[in-house]
């Protein structure tokens, strides 16, 4: 019996395809490396919004999440709203801030016996953490379902602007995509803000745990479809 959040093993097939030919489309993007102009000195960072739930998820992040993952959640958010612009999309910032910062909490968790996914448990945990902090129904399932998708190997369109920017935004950060559709300026700034500094060694490690303790999860098909590669091609870390 499949838990939720596990593959078929068409499934498995599908994904796989999916996840590299949108790899196949960006190699150009991903050889060519970045044009680094300036330091980002003098970027912005968008800013948070001002609300407790906010301020609460921050917090759960940061007592759940390594500092590499914090600041790779971190960074999505600053990620997102860069492609919110370029996409000409308005999301609720306070849901994909929320989404955003709570989208890893899950990585590395034991197994679970009904949940095979850890995106699927950590859109459970945040969809209860903010509910449980007074969040509307709305807020609490646009957070879930975000979180839920943002390993699709497609971007998530159908599923509101938070899905498809958390989307983004992550597989930007592990692997490049569409880094090139944002100026190299605000690139810079974002990594003075949050380093990226050992990330790409502990977020191998991480997924090569999640494919042991997953096998049948969206993460466990993405690694080994090549992930690792992925990310060593990433043009953020050269």
């Amino acid at each position: 019996m499949r838990r939720d959040g596990e593959l078929s093993l068409m499934q498995q097939i599908r994904t796989a395809g999916s996840a590299l030919g949108s790899q196949t489309v960006a190699l150009p993007h991903l050889i060519r490396g970045l044009r680094r102009v300036g330091d980002g000195s003098g970027w912005a960072a968008p800013v948070p919004p001002d609300s407790r739930l906010c301020r609460s998820a921050l917090a759960e992040a940061t007592e759940t999440l390594t500092p590499a993952l914090l600041a790779h959640s971190l960074r999505c958010w600053e990620f997102g709203m860069a492609l919110a612009q370029v996409d000409n999309v308005r999301p609720d910032p306070e849901a994909l801030y929320i989404a955003c910062v709570l989208h890893d909490v899950a990585v590395g968790e034991p197994a679970d016996p009904t949940v095979g996914c850890f995106a699927l448990l950590g859109a459970r945990h945040a969809r209860a953490f903010v509910l449980d902090r007074g969040a509307t129904p709305e807020l609490g399932e646009c957070v879930h379902t975000a979180i839920a998708r943002h390993l699709d190997p497609a971007t998530p369109h159908t599923h509101g602007a938070e899905a498809a920017l958390l989307h983004d935004a992550a597989h930007l950060d592990v692997t490049g995509l569409r880094a090139h559709q944002v100026d190299s300026r605000q690139l810079a700034a974002i990594d003075a803000r949050h380093s990226r500094a050992g990330f790409a060694t502990e977020f191998t490690a991480a997924m090569r745990d999640e494919a042991r303790i997953r096998p049948r999860s969206t993460a466990a098909t993405l690694w080994y479809s090549g992930m690792r590669v992925a990310i060593a091609l990433n043009p953020l870390d050269r």
